[in-house]
């Protein structure tokens, strides 16, 4: 039922992808040889890792700095990858993971902030919880179908957020 929006989305985003490697160009052309975008992604799951506790038990609105920090190492992994043609099956799955954790962290960050309110945080947060565990299934069953379902919910997810973030937390933080 989800397959062929799912299928149309993630073209989409391919396109969307490519668009946006271009950016990271010059970028990828200065950095060392050696450097490989799982090193990246490692780097930037070291930063989330030690950002974790604080945005669960001390959320602050500066830690969206570190969010962003984490995004952009994102986008550079990802456009190191493919620019490079170094994209590996590990690699994918390693950067979704983290990518959740990111939104995760993210999630605990605004709903400390807003004081605890808007319990549909809860449910995000369970919805990545979720993904991680079926990206985990899908990298040791080595199947891909079981994610298709995860695209059109994640654009659905963002969607909201960035809505909540524009009519209900931003008031709050300006």
């Amino acid at each position: 039922m989800l397959y062929g929006p799912g299928l149309r989305l993630s073209q989409i985003h391919d396109k969307l992808r490519l668009a946006k490697d271009k950016k990271f160009i010059p970028l990828v052309n200065i950095l060392p040889r050696w450097l490989l975008p799982n090193h990246v992604t490692a780097f930037r799951s070291i930063i989330l890792l030690a950002w974790f506790p604080f945005a669960i038990l001390h959320p602050r609105p500066l830690q969206i700095i570190i969010y962003i920090i984490i995004y952009f190492l994102d986008l550079l992994d990802g456009a190191m990858a493919r620019l490079k043609n170094q994209e590996t099956y590990l690699g994918e799955y390693f950067d979704h993971i983290s990518d959740k954790f990111n939104n995760i962290a993210l999630l605990f960050v605004l709903f400390g902030v807003i004081n605890y309110h808007f319990i549909i945080f809860k449910f995000f947060i369970g919805w990545d919880l979720l993904m991680i565990a079926l990206l985990v299934v899908e990298y040791l069953l080595r199947k891909k179908e079981i994610s298709y379902l995860k695209t059109p919910l994640d654009f659905v997810e963002k969607i909201v957020l960035f809505a909540f973030l524009i009519l209900k937390i931003a008031p709050l933080v300006l």
